[in-house]
């Protein structure tokens, strides 16, 4: 792949298909299939407007290796449940490292500063979705 993501659980070598799709750890598979479709329509080759052929490849990698995989995880029951409790695994371990965490963004610094971090972390996620 020609792009390397290392922000969040990405950075503990673990691909996090919520980040990925952009939706909670919550969602259900509703949710997760209108988000994935609205995010494959924009990436597929047939309908990305890119201006040259470049972007035209990295949105088909970001598709092909990102974006299908994380529906195929989540839009199952049964490995969504699997995969929730990796995330949460790798959460800890992200907890146990947070002297080495570093952050990047306004968001991130909210939500480590947030009193209530569920709904702080829902209403960032739908800002994001949103403006994505």
């Amino acid at each position: 792949m020609s792009f390397q993501l290392d922000r969040g659980l990405f950075k503990l070598d673990f691909t996090d298909y919520y980040a990925v799709l952009g939706v909670p750890i919550n969602s259900d598979a509703k949710e997760i299939r209108k988000r994935y479709l609205k995010i494959a329509r924009s990436l597929h080759p047939d309908s990305f407007a890119a201006g040259s052929e470049e972007d035209k490849q990295q949105a088909t990698e970001l598709l092909s290796k990102l974006v299908n995989p994380a529906y195929e995880k989540l839009s199952q029951d049964r490995e969504r449940a699997e995969y929730e409790v990796l995330v949460r695994l790798k959460g800890q371990q992200a907890v146990k490292e947070k002297d080495s965490v570093q952050i990047f963004s306004e968001v991130a610094t909210q939500l480590s500063k947030a009193s209530d971090i569920d709904h702080a972390y829902k209403a960032a996620l739908n800002d994001i979705a949103t403006k994505q």
